[in-house]
């Protein structure tokens, strides 16, 4: 399948070169090439994987970013009850 990709895509190149820099000539390659990569995928189910990967990196990302919370969350209250346990002693300390 990535042959025929890589045939029809040397095919637009030379369209592309022997279109001299016309505009309208242009745009018509890139709009085959669109077309081209467009049917490829779709014959090929890669933007099924793909979604599924943007899936599973969505999830990751999610749930690597409620862990992160959760971290802070506890250093939270580590340091608060850290600060609280040295202001006590220092307290205790200061009315011997």
């Amino acid at each position: 399948m990535t042959r025929n990709l890589q045939v029809e895509d040397d095919k637009l190149n030379q369209e592309l070169e022997e279109s001299h820099g016309d505009f309208d000539k242009m745009k018509l390659v890139f709009e085959k090439r669109i077309e081209l990569y467009n049917r490829f995928l779709k014959d090929d189910e890669l933007t099924d994987r793909i979604d599924r990967l943007t899936l599973e990196n969505k999830r990751e990302w999610t749930m690597s970013h409620l862990l992160n919370l959760i971290i802070e969350e506890e250093l939270r209250v580590r340091i608060t009850d850290l600060t609280k346990r040295v202001y006590r002693l220092e307290m205790a300390d200061g009315l011997d």
